[in-house]
C-alpha cells in the first residue's frame, strides 16, 4: 500500500491509483457492503485486481457522487479549480486567460482555439469549467457542450458560453444544450467572474473554493479588450 498525496487533499491509501472498496466506504462514511453493492449494480465503475479484489478509480467515484447530487469528501477535492478557455481567436482566448490568471491566481487555466483541441483536453484534464466561444470553425460551441454533457466522465463540467452573436434563439440552444449562462461579446470579466463562481460553489460549495476572496478585485465592470483599448480586429462568437 502506498500513499498518495496531493495539493490541499488529505491523504488516503491507494493501490495503483485505485481505491479499495474498505477506503471507498470510509470517504463516503457508510458500509463496505454497500460500495460491495453499489459495484454489483454496476452504479460505481470498478475494475478487479489479479486476486478478484474491487477496486475503484477516483474519477470513478467522483462521476458516481456527481451524477446522484452527493457531496464530495475533502479528500477528493481538489484545491486547484482548472478551468479551459475554448475562442477560435488565440488573442481573445489568451486574453481571457489572462484575466482569470490575474484576478483568480489560484486556478489552474487552460486555452484552445478549436473544437476539437477542446474536446481532447476536456477528456484529458477534467476541467471544473469550460468558457466556450459559440461560433467556432468544424466543431462549433454547441456542439462541445453538447459532448461534454453527453459524457459520464465529463458532465460534472460547468459550461458558461460566449458569443458576439448574442440572440434569444441562441441562448435559448446553449442553455439546453446544458450551459449554466450565455455572455455577450465584448466580454464584462466582472460579469464573467461572477458566473464562474456561481458555477464552482454549485459544484463543490463555497467552502472548498473560496481562495479569491482573499484576491482583491480590480474596480468596476471591465469590457474585454486587446491591450491598445481597442476590440479585437476578428471576434468570432
Amino acid at each position: 500500500m502506498v500513499r498518495q498525496k496531493a495539493s490541499h487533499r488529505r491523504d488516503y491509501e491507494t493501490v495503483n491509483g485505485t481505491l479499495s472498496t474498505s477506503v471507498v466506504a470510509k470517504l463516503l462514511g457508510v458500509a463496505v457492503g454497500s460500495v460491495v453493492n453499489w459495484i454489483d449494480q454496476k452504479q460505481i465503475k470498478a475494475g478487479r485486481t489479479p486476486g478478484g479484489h474491487r477496486r475503484v478509480t477516483v474519477d470513478d467515484l467522483l462521476v458516481f457522487l456527481q451524477e446522484r447530487n452527493l457531496p464530495i469528501p475533502p479528500e477528493l477535492k481538489s484545491g486547484r479549480p482548472k478551468v479551459l478557455v475554448v475562442d477560435d481567436e488565440p488573442a481573445v482566448a489568451r486574453w481571457i486567460v489572462a484575466e482569470i490568471r490575474a484576478e483568480r491566481p489560484d486556478y489552474d487555466v487552460l486555452e484552445a482555439h478549436d473544437g476539437f483541441a477542446a474536446g481532447q483536453i476536456v477528456g484529458s484534464c477534467k476541467p471544473d469549467l469550460v468558457i466556450l466561444d459559440l461560433r467556432m470553425p468544424g466543431m462549433d460551441g454547441f456542439e462541445v457542450c453538447r459532448r461534454i454533457k453527453a459524457n459520464p466522465q465529463t458532465r460534472h463540467a460547468a459550461v458558461i458560453a460566449m458569443t458576439a452573436y448574442s440572440s434569444a434563439e441562441a441562448e435559448q440552444n446553449i442553455l439546453e444544450c446544458g450551459a449554466q449562462a450565455c455572455l455577450g461579446k465584448p466580454l464584462e470579466i466582472e460579469a464573467l467572474l461572477q458566473q464562474m463562481d456561481q458555477a464552482l460553489a454549485a459544484r463543490t460549495g463555497p467552502s472548498s473554493r473560496s481562495c479569491h476572496g482573499a484576491v482583491n478585485r480590480r474596480a468596476g465592470n471591465r469590457n474585454l479588450k486587446s491591450p491598445d483599448q481597442s476590440p479585437p480586429a476578428i471576434v468570432q462568437p
